[in-house]
């Protein structure tokens, strides 16, 4: 899958808090290990110089390069047990000749003739005096082996002052970037493997429809005034799905209210374009924000003076008139039944130009109601009366209601969940759809980040050119 820029800032965004979470952690801990739990190291060294002393021709020819050759030959006898044996019959520690062998470190000094010998131990003295015996013992070994060499001593050992090990500083700042690349690794890993919608611009890019809409992820509870409503249940459900209509406008939540108005205009524009009259609000799965969706639309859309009526087709869970504080019943199945006139059904809401009728009484049949004559017959006679006709229906994933609907309506609106709703659903739902042959006019995407609700006025025009 191939990233652009601004989907590469978008993860990064999306993702900032476990980024931020992880770069800080990767700090902590690698701090506290260096700090307390690691064990300070402590470096001794000392530096020699190798003379040749050696009159051939090879040495006349390039003597620099003859006596750096010369050191890496050295540096090999001084690797030998015999050395190291040598060592500790000399410091008289209690280190073993493989152990020694394991804390040095020989290495010439680049472009010189001279290397140097290091050991790093837990003790500062041990350190000193394994140094100080190999300053000793290696002039007398090489000798031993090429009588000629000079091996003269040009740093000699001193007893460590403070620890050469760990680098608290740099470990930790070595954490911060391992947590941090990880943390960035893991959000695209995740980005790879969630099959959820990311953004509309996903959408757009998979199904080549339009997003109609992008509601922010608001939540009434966040405001202190109504935190105590948590602690209550029988209220709880009530208040929060009033509040999702009145909440737009009594407590100024601005980004929504626009979201909404932006909805509208896109949605009125299709509307209008497709000579659109009667909608279809639907979902792939449940929890999308349909019946939320529905209820905002009629609401925004009747705010225009258009006379709009809402429907709550969703007959096993409609929830329609809870946003209204409306009675559940008589609705339609009632009408459906043949019990009730359409008359004594439609509720009035506070706005002037809506009116709704809620689910009615919860039916044994009610795909086959909602396929029927009947339910063709009444949106006859409902559509002479009102400007517009939205109705909510169940997810098309887990009941076929909504098919049997198909051709009493101009148009359907898709509403999906960021991070919630997957593409196998929606795949799923728009094929159900185009076998019914329905006209899909679009998605309204729910529970967007912030970010993705600034940015959306700039797509607008995008949108209308895919219509």
């Amino acid at each position: 899958m191939e990233y652009s820029l601004t989907d590469i800032i978008s993860i990064l965004i999306k993702r900032l808090v476990m980024i931020a979470i992880c770069t800080f952690l990767g700090f902590l801990v690698l701090y506290i290990i260096n700090s307390y739990f690691t064990k300070p190291i402590y470096t001794a060294s000392v530096q020699m110089y190798v003379n040749p002393n050696d009159t051939s021709t090879s040495a006349d020819i390039n003597e620099l390069n003859y006596a750096q050759k010369v050191i890496t030959t050295y540096i090999c006898f001084l690797k030998t047990k015999t050395f190291y044996q040598q060592v500790v019959e000399e410091c008289k520690l209690n280190y073993t000749a493989d152990q020694i062998r394991a804390i040095t470190t020989i290495v010439p000094i680049s472009n010189t003739e001279i290397f140097q010998i290091s050991v790093t131990s837990y003790d500062p003295n041990d350190s000193y005096y394994l140094v100080d015996a190999m300053q000793k013992v290696a002039p007398k070994l090489i000798r031993s082996i090429k009588d000629t060499a000079e091996i003269s001593v040009v740093d000699p050992v001193t007893l460590p002052q403070g620890p050469s090990g760990p680098n608290v500083k740099l470990n930790t700042i070595i954490g911060g970037m391992l947590g941090f690349f990880l943390s960035v690794l893991a959000a695209f890993g995740w980005e790879l493997l969630d099959g959820n919608v990311k953004s509309r611009e996903d959408l757009i890019r998979r199904y080549q429809k339009p997003v109609l809409g992008a509601i922010p992820n608001y939540n009434i509870y966040r405001n202190r005034r109504f935190k105590f409503l948590n602690m209550i249940p029988a209220l709880r459900k009530r208040f929060l799905v009033s509040s999702r209509i009145r909440g737009i406008d009594e407590d100024k939540k601005f980004e929504v209210n626009e979201a909404y108005i932006e909805l509208r205009t896109n949605l009125r524009f299709t509307v209008f374009k497709n000579d659109c009259k009667k909608l279809i609000i639907s979902s792939p799965v449940p929890e999308d924000g349909k019946s939320t969706t529905s209820a905002n639309i009629a609401n925004t859309i009747a705010q225009t003076g258009a006379k709009v009526l809402l429907l709550d087709c969703d007959l096993r869970k409609g929830r329609v008139h809870n946003f209204f504080n409306l009675r559940g019943k008589p609705g339609m199945s009632d009408i459906l039944s043949d019990m009730i006139s359409e008359n004594n059904a439609i509720q009035k809401t506070g706005n002037e130009n809506l009116q709704v009728i809620a689910m009615g009484s919860i039916p044994p049949n009610p795909t086959e109601l909602l396929g029927s004559t009947q339910m063709e017959e009444l949106m006859k006679r409902l559509e002479k009366n009102y400007d517009y006709i939205i109705i909510d229906s169940p997810p098309v994933n887990v009941v076929s209601d909504v098919l049997t609907m198909i051709n009493l309506v101009d148009g359907i609106v898709v509403v999906v969940r960021e991070g919630v709703t997957s593409y196998t659903d929606i795949s799923n739902a728009l094929n159900k759809y185009k076998l019914a042959e329905a006209n899909i006019l679009g998605f309204v995407i729910n529970g967007i980040t912030l970010n993705q609700g600034k940015k959306y006025k700039s797509h607008y025009n995008y949108y209308k050119n895919l219509n």
